[in-house]
């Protein structure tokens, strides 16, 4: 995406995503999540209204320093960096939530990433996100994205309970 302010001032007043909703019920233990492509904070402010203790959010795209000025909540802990910078501790969250931001950190090292993001789940956390298939409008020849088989998709998923995959 070439201009994340416009996009972001495009859904700034949308609802939380369906699939964050649904998979907050399935939520165990709510003391802390990852909020991977954070943008306007509204899979955030979700998350702690269903009652988290602690989001971390994650996006390295320069205007949502805009939004977190404006959030106040000290639960929230905000980092402008990339997915790749991140520090992904071990058996840390009991939610990621990665709405439509996994593809954008491209092919190179997507596994290696993917995997991170796996051990940093705590047992019995919840992972919800999407992955772009391989005939995903956006996938056209010199695309940076990450584009991805079913197969592809169900052998990093290994070792999660899919609830549901769409």
């Amino acid at each position: 995406m070439k201009n994340w302010k416009l996009y972001f001032e495009k859904h700034l007043n949308r609802k939380p995503k369906e699939q964050l909703i649904k998979a907050l019920s399935f939520c165990a233990s709510k003391n802390v999540a990852l909020d991977l492509g954070a943008g306007t904070l509204i899979e955030s402010r979700a998350i702690l209204n269903n009652g988290f203790k602690k989001v971390i959010a994650i996006d390295n795209a320069p205007d949502v320093g805009l939004f977190v000025k404006n959030f106040n909540d000290v639960r929230l802990s905000f980092k402008n960096i990339s997915f790749k910078e991140y520090n992904f501790p071990k058996n840390k969250f009991d939610l990621i939530n990665a709405q439509y931001a996994l593809p954008f950190n491209g092919e190179k090292g997507f596994n290696t990433l993917f995997k991170k993001i796996k051990n940093s789940l705590k047992n019995k956390g919840v992972f919800v996100g999407q992955f772009f298939g391989v005939k995903d409008s956006w996938n056209k020849k010199g695309s940076d994205l990450v584009f991805h088989k079913k197969s592809e998709v169900l052998k990093l998923l290994s070792g999660l309970e899919v609830i549901e995959f769409i």
